[in-house]
């Protein structure tokens, strides 16, 4: 397994930098990388699924907040697309997510209200 990113591709980098100086080869380390390579992808993939880094930013997990305060499915999406807007790649697009499930709940809520 190639190491992608993180510590492994750091000391795979740092070996072959040790290689072509020295013109030797770096035994034994291939195993060491390997299983750092491992360890990493699996952390990456459950990082990922359970408490990606985009909803820990601050004391609070958002879900802990959102179900905290009982604010359903539309307000609580809400939250969460306002919650992480400024980690994500494209924050302009969490925060028209945001609007569409405000807009949402102000309808239903309007229609339950007649």
């Amino acid at each position: 397994m190639e190491p992608v990113n993180g510590p492994a591709k750091a000391m795979a980098e740092r070996y072959k930098r040790i290689e072509r100086i020295t013109g030797s080869k770096v035994v034994g380390m291939e195993d060491g990388l390997e299983e750092l390579a491992r360890w990493e992808a699996q952390t990456t993939k459950l990082e990922a699924v359970n408490h990606p880094s985009h909803y820990n930013q601050g004391k609070y997990e958002v879900i802990d907040v959102i179900e905290d305060w009982d604010l359903g499915f539309e307000a609580g999406n809400a939250v969460k697309y306002i919650a992480r807007y400024k980690h994500k790649a494209k924050p302009v697009e969490d925060l028209k997510k945001a609007r569409w499930y405000i807009d949402r709940l102000i309808q239903r809520i309007e229609r339950e209200n007649g």
